[in-house]
């Protein structure tokens, strides 16, 4: 091995410095490349790595199209006499033929072929050649002109003594190896800083992962794709597919895209230290612990003891974890954060009761908040598996789980008024009915579609909650007073159930009701900036006059945001529980939520967005 390296390194010294250069050059690239693959600083780049990983490639290419040659092994064995071939040609045709090869006598190390000039002796023994007669011309209206005769070619040159090898060409050498994609980092399992007003929890004896049964596989008669028969004769010559909803995660140039929205750099920075954070709070066996995180600390809120609920929502919050995970670009088998979302979607799974509950030890007041959202979180992942064509084990897996939860989610709907709240045939409640829509959307989108009668009994309970005039606003549950945070989810679930939005009476009502309040006045509500920032931000392309409206939003949300998150020690890249519901949720809950605010710009594909409606494969046939 280090006879090779020097033979290389001699090499290299006795090229030209042009190549030299090239070479150090792809060394150095390369070196770059493993230092951002084996540092937080790299994983947390994804984007500059894989722009290394591009130079290195093309530097290999450039290097091998340019130097190959000189770095192949030497022709011939040395010592051997060297050959001297000499080609002679004939002056006239009636010369004779020249002697074909003379054996060399000096020491030169290489093959030299001389053409002499001068005309040899020719032996007397040999008749002289023949002339070779002119070949016939195509006819011309040029005066002919006397064709001299052609050269003869050389006879075949025989060496003494051939090469003992032959000379590797570009086919017979290797490129270099390529580096591969760095992997995603493992599950973290943090010890949480101390604070001065709170007393973190031991973890220092976390206990095991729990065990589950692996889930048997869908049978795929369960999911039968439905075939479109096309004439032959109709068949185009190229077929484009339509664009996906979930297409924008993933796109080369993501950064432009976030900046034709309204984003920035500064934004896209935000994401990925919340993305950052939230993969070193995840605990050994694939859940985010509301209760290790602050959660459950508020008990008052809204004028209602919650007795600390959200202590035990693990299910919720890991459901919001990896949302924010998925929103950019991440999943179960793709993305730097992968092995983050497959340990949580384990987590989920293996926490399913039969009856496809996904609340786990969650309180009353939790349960239903807790299901619906991991119930979200399962079906986008399904959704984007099934999105870039996987087949794999985990995607049949997540395929009956997700079935089982929209189970759930039918069964306990309250049928009269088609609502849910926090026991199974509650009169609803708003708050609860936007992740249940986002759940069952997300589960069309993955092939496992609620019954028609979920959707009729959805659109009944959107209509029981909206008021004043023209139903601009909505209420927390029926005859109640408005609320923003009620009227920005009502817009939202509009959209998604496919009611017609843009232009619709009232609109305007209720986006300047939501400007009002807008972010970075008073406390942070990042459940309500959510679905406030999900609703306006869909509107800006479907609606001309709410263009402005989206415009004053996103400012104020994203220098709110940005401004707001964590930017040194142990907490950096998460946001603060000081917000409506953050000690109820906890750190975990306000980093994604904050989170999945900035990923607005590309959560859903532009072309998807544009639609109206933007996401929903129906026009409701209930609206009026």
């Amino acid at each position: 091995m280090f006879a090779t390296l020097a033979n290389f390194a001699n090499r290299l010294l006795a090229m030209p410095p042009l190549y030299a250069a090239l070479w150090l050059l792809l060394l150095v690239a390369t070196g770059v490349l493993a230092v951002m693959a084996r540092t937080e600083w790299g994983r947390r780049r994804p984007m500059w790595r894989y722009g290394a990983l591009a130079v290195v490639a093309h530097l290999a290419l450039i290097c091998l199209a340019t130097t190959v040659q000189m770095l192949s092994a030497d022709r011939g064995e040395r010592g051997s006499a060297p050959v001297r071939v000499r080609f002679v040609v004939k002056a006239t045709p009636s010369q004779p033929e020249p002697s074909p090869v003379e054996e060399a006598t000096t020491q030169t190390p290489v093959v030299e072929a001389v053409v002499a000039a001068e005309e040899p002796p020719t032996p007397k023994d040999e008749p002289p050649s023949e002339p070779v007669a002119p070949q016939p011309s195509e006819p011309s209206d040029q005066p002919p002109v006397e064709s001299t005769p052609p050269k003869e070619l050389p006879a075949e040159v025989t060496p003494t003594e051939p090469p003992s090898e032959p000379a590797k060409t570009m086919a017979d050498t290797s490129p270099p190896e390529l580096m591969p994609l760095p992997q995603p980092a493992p599950v973290a399992n943090p010890t949480p800083p101390q604070q001065s007003n709170a007393a973190w929890p031991d973890t220092t004896s976390f206990p095991p992962p729990i065990p589950y049964e692996p889930l048997a596989p869908t049978p795929a008669e369960e999911h039968p794709v439905a075939e479109q028969s096309i004439a032959p004769s109709t068949l185009p010559v190229s077929i484009t597919e339509p664009p996906t909803p979930y297409a924008s995660r993933e796109i080369d140039d993501r950064l432009k895209m976030v900046e034709d929205e309204g984003g920035s750099r500064a934004t896209e920075d935000a994401v990925a230290a919340g993305l950052a954070w939230l993969a070193s709070a995840q605990s050994r066996d694939g859940r985010w612990d509301s209760d290790q995180w602050s959660g459950g600390h508020e008990t008052w809120e809204m004028g209602h003891n919650r007795q600390g609920a959200g202590g035990r929502a693990d299910t919720g919050v890991t459901g919001l974890a990896l949302l924010a995970f998925l929103g950019a670009g991440n999943g179960v088998s793709q993305g730097p954060y992968a092995e983050n979302v497959r340990a949580g979607v384990e987590f989920l799974l293996a926490s399913q009761k039969a009856d496809g509950n996904l609340a786990g030890n969650a309180a009353s007041y939790a349960q239903t908040y807790c299901h619906s959202m991991a119930t979200f979180a399962l079906a986008e992942a399904l959704a984007t598996e099934r999105e870039r064509n996987s087949t794999s084990d985990s995607t049949s897996r997540l395929s009956r789980g997700v079935r089982m939860a929209i189970g759930r989610l039918v069964a306990t709907q309250n049928k009269s008024g088609g609502g849910w709240r926090y026991r199974p045939g509650d009169r609803g409640d708003l708050s609860q009915m936007g992740w249940i829509v986002m759940a069952c959307r997300s589960a069309e989108l993955a092939d496992v579609p609620p019954p028609p009668a979920v959707w009729t009994g959805i659109e009944r309970f959107l209509r029981s909650t909206r008021r004043g005039p023209n139903g601009a606003f909505a209420s927390y549950q029926p005859r109640e007073a408005a609320s923003r945070s009620m009227t920005a989810e009502s817009l939202y679930c509009r959209q998604i159930v496919g009611w017609p939005v843009a232009g619709s009476p009232g609109l305007l009502d209720a986006v300047d009701y939501l400007l009002a309040a807008p972010p970075g006045q008073g406390k942070a509500n990042l459940y309500y900036w959510y679905y406030a920032t999900l609703a306006l931000h869909h509107l800006n392309h479907t609606d001309p006059a709410a263009a402005d409206a989206w415009r004053r939003w996103n400012g104020a949300m994203k220098r709110s945001l940005v401004a707001s998150q964590v930017a040194h020690g142990p907490l950096a890249g998460s946001w603060e529980t000081n917000t409506v519901w953050g000690g109820y949720g906890g750190r975990v809950y306000t980093t994604a939520m904050a989170t999945m605010c900035l990923e607005v710009y590309y959560r859903y594909n532009a072309d998807e967005v544009t639609r109206d409606p933007w996401v929903a494969a129906r026009q409701s046939p209930t609206y009026r």
